[in-house]
């Protein structure tokens, strides 16, 4: 319940008396305490002189040992009505005469105190030293009653809060006449905003006073209200705009609070929900759109939304069930942007009637398990005569190998029955025949070995390159023993792969740059790493051999692809393929660099081994059987 309003004018009335009665309080205050304070230094100040008076008028009673001379000296306290009592002390401090005004009232303490004034409850005292030529003889007490101080301050009080009550009554008065001036006009600015409040209307205006201030008040009155006027205006055409903007939305626009009601509903919405704007219009948006067996899942959705306000402003798009006015179900899409007007939020919901998009992902969902049999299908089909061509090649091989021996060996066997008798053409043939045999059976060989690397299974972990180099330089050092070989091989980093094969990747390519940098004097072959990334490390094997054009480095990985002649350089074109078929196996890349009679680089990308695994100081080195 509201508090009852206080009027203006009694506010005004009880403002001008507080500021009177505080100015009067603080004034009067002050003025008390001056007098305080200036009577207690006077006071103080006239004991002290009549204890100077007192004190030299004793020395002769005090250093003669006049006892009636010393309480005659006292007796002429009488004379001031202030001072209660008085006494002379000697050197030791014994009590030597007194004086008291009422016996039965007051009396001296039996010993002196320290020298001085000081203020006590109701009373002045006074110590004061008895000196003759520098020597002291005694010590002077007195006593002042503060009674006239107090008497004093009651007539202060009395005639402070007299002028106080005079005051006030004068400014009551005078209030009651000066208030009016400002009270009236205010009045008339208040009923004035609640004839605006009530109506609406802002084109009334209030009418101006004469007060400087109250007017300059009145006029950013009228000025607001004319700001508020065209504002209004303004805002009604936003309004309209933002009516135009939701009807011409392909979605169905809906605004609704922080509860859930609605505040506003497209013509869009009117068609795919089938409720009007004005049936629309104050209801919750869960219970008018959402099935009832979805409503609390709504409302959770919803209450997890608010939570995610401050941090995000939109939401979604999410699918769901919605409810038509007819009780039908149907999939839409709904998208959610919140907007902050002040402390009010607004929940724009955008829907999508996305039955169609349903039907079309249905039928496309069904394609794609009709693809996806048939893939299986095919992959079937294509597994089972991947099987047969390996019984083929491997059949075809074997009966092949067969033969070649025959041949090699019936070739030997018919130079060693000939012996001399061959001519020289003759025996020239045979060694053709044989090293044909032997170049065949070489081929089909590695033709088995680039077929087997497809169908080995890789045993994936940690490869340390370094051990992996060193030995693939033993098994090779028989063919390069008696060869000046300089090899230049830098620290490498552990890669992620087969051992096995990629030992097989540097038994080729160190067998390349070692065949073809065979007419050399002195053969050159460097092993180092160009980069190393959380991606992959990338090699090099560099060689000073005899290179090759690089127009032809795209038939330089094909399989019987040759850049050199077998007279120059045996071999069968296999090697470098099964390079890349396992570079490949394992994710990486690999190329080559080079030109004729310069030496060639290959470059071999690798992955590193994934970020967590555990990457020993030194793997124990590769053992090839």
């Amino acid at each position: 319940m509201r508090p009852p309003f206080t009027p203006i004018r009694r506010k005004l009335m009880v403002m001008l008396l507080v500021t009177s009665g505080a100015v009067i309080l603080l004034t009067g205050a002050a003025y008390f305490t001056y007098e305080i304070v200036t009577f207690r230094q006077v006071t103080q100040r006239q004991l002290e002189t009549l204890g100077q008076v007192i004190a030299t008028n004793s020395t002769a009673a005090l250093a003669f040992n006049d006892r009636d001379e010393a309480e005659e000296t006292l007796r002429a306290l009488a004379a001031a009505r202030s001072i209660t009592g008085g006494a002379l002390y000697d050197r030791q401090g014994n009590l030597f005469a007194r004086f008291v005004a009422d016996p039965e009232a007051t009396d001296v303490p039996a010993r002196p105190g320290r020298d001085g004034v000081r203020f006590e409850p109701g009373q002045l005292i006074l110590f004061h030293p008895v000196e003759h030529a520098g020597s002291r003889l005694g010590t002077l007490f007195l006593r002042s009653d503060l009674a006239p101080l107090y008497a004093r301050f009651r007539l202060y009080g009395v005639l402070v809060g007299a002028v106080a009550a005079a005051a006030l009554l004068l400014t009551y008065f005078i209030s009651r006449a000066l208030q009016r001036q400002i009270s009236e006009p205010v009045l008339v600015l208040a009923d004035t905003a609640q004839a605006i409040s009530a109506r609406h209307d802002y084109s009334v205006r209030a009418p101006q006073p004469t007060v400087a201030e109250l007017a300059a008040l009145t006029d950013a009155f009228n000025h607001m209200l004319a700001q508020i006027e065209r504002q209004n205006l303004a805002l009604r055409d936003s309004e309209g705009r933002l009516r135009a903007v939701l009807n011409s939305s392909l979605n169905a626009a809906i605004l609704a609070d922080e509860h859930g009601r609605i505040n506003d509903w497209s013509a869009r919405a009117e068609q795919v929900f089938g409720w009007t704007r004005q049936e629309a219009l104050g209801r919750n948006v869960g219970d008018l759109l959402i099935p009832p067996r979805l409503r609390e899942a709504h409302r959770a959705g919803f209450a997890r939304a608010l939570a995610l306000e401050p941090t995000r402003g939109a939401t979604g798009p999410v699918e769901f069930i919605a409810l038509r006015r007819d009780g039908s179900e149907f999939p839409v899409e709904l998208s959610i942007s919140v907007l902050r007007t002040g402390a009010r939020l607004t929940y724009c919901s955008f829907f999508t009637d996305i039955t169609e998009r349903k039907r079309a992902q249905e039928k496309i969902e069904r394609l794609n398990d009709e693809l996806e049999q048939r893939v299986v299908e095919r992959t079937s089909e294509l597994a089972a005569a991947n099987h047969e061509l390996e019984a083929f090649s491997y059949s075809v091989s074997h009966d092949l190998r067969a033969p070649l021996r025959h041949i090699d060996g019936f070739a030997a066997l018919l130079v060693e029955h000939l012996g001399p008798t061959l001519d020289p053409t003759a025996r020239e043939y045979l060694s053709r025949i044989s090293k044909s045999s032997r170049r065949m059976s070489r081929l089909i060989e590695d033709l088995l070995q680039l077929s087997r690397q497809g169908r080995v299974p890789l045993q994936l972990g940690v490869v340390d390159l370094n051990e992996l180099i060193s030995e693939t330089r033993q098994r090779l050092e028989p063919s390069y023993r008696g060869r000046v070989v300089l090899w230049q091989i830098d620290e490498l980093p552990p890669v992620w792969g087969d051992a096995s094969l990629l030992m097989q990747v540097f038994v080729n390519l160190l067998d390349n740059a070692l065949k073809y940098s065979g007419h050399r004097e002195s053969a050159t072959i460097e092993i180092g790493l160009v980069e190393s990334t959380p991606l992959e490390v990338i090699l090099f094997v560099r060689d000073n051999g005899a290179g090759f054009d690089m127009r032809y480095v795209d038939r330089l990985f094909g399989v019987f692809q040759r850049l050199h002649t077998d007279n120059r350089f045996e071999g069968t074109g296999v090697g470098l393929a099964v390079v890349r078929r396992i570079v490949q196996r394992h994710g990486g890349r690999v190329w080559a660099e080079s030109a004729p009679e310069s030496g060639a680089t290959f470059f071999v990308a690798l992955r590193p081994p994934p970020a967590g695994t555990a990457v020993p100081d030194r793997v124990p080195p590769v053992q090839i059987a």
